[in-house]
């Protein structure tokens, strides 16, 4: 039997297993670089999931100001359609909500309808889009907001 998803914040030694699950998941992948440059700010939070100890999701939070973005959330390919997205997405609003942080925001590839329907159901609003944003297909991006203290996690 698998153990419950378990949500901590990413080490440098989860980046091995963050990358392929990038890769898999985005067009435009970040490096490693990246990743490992937001570890330590103490404006970004870097969170993965685990199952039996291995890394199968990861979110990527920034706030400044009242204000937070939700940069990157991706499960393993294998992994999907378990509740994990959800696990990783209810854990970045409690913590914007502790922090007493207003407004997320978010852009989602136009066709990606999971994600659609992950952002709908905790209060996601669309607000806007970013024409040709996406690229390999070009595709718009649909940004979407959410006043954090109105989320209502499933």
């Amino acid at each position: 039997m698998t153990a419950p998803v378990a949500l901590r914040r990413a080490q440098p030694g989860d980046l091995a297993a963050i990358m392929p699950i990038e890769a898999a998941s985005f067009h435009r992948p970040w490096r490693e670089q990246t990743f490992a440059s937001l570890l330590d700010r103490p404006d970004k939070d870097v969170l993965v999931a685990t199952l039996d100890g291995t890394v199968v999701g990861y979110a990527v939070l920034t706030a400044q100001a009242g204000d937070a973005e939700l940069a990157n959330l991706a499960v393993d390919p294998g992994h999907r359609r378990r509740g994990i997205s959800t696990a990783l997405l209810r854990r970045c609003l409690k913590i914007l909500q502790d922090r007493g942080e207003r407004w997320v925001f978010l852009a989602v590839r136009a066709s990606n309808d999971a994600a659609f329907g992950l952002y709908q159901a905790f209060g996601f609003d669309e607000i806007g889009r970013h024409a040709g944003y996406y690229r390999n297909p070009t595709e718009d991006a649909v940004i979407f907001g959410l006043e954090v203290d109105r989320a209502h996690p499933r």
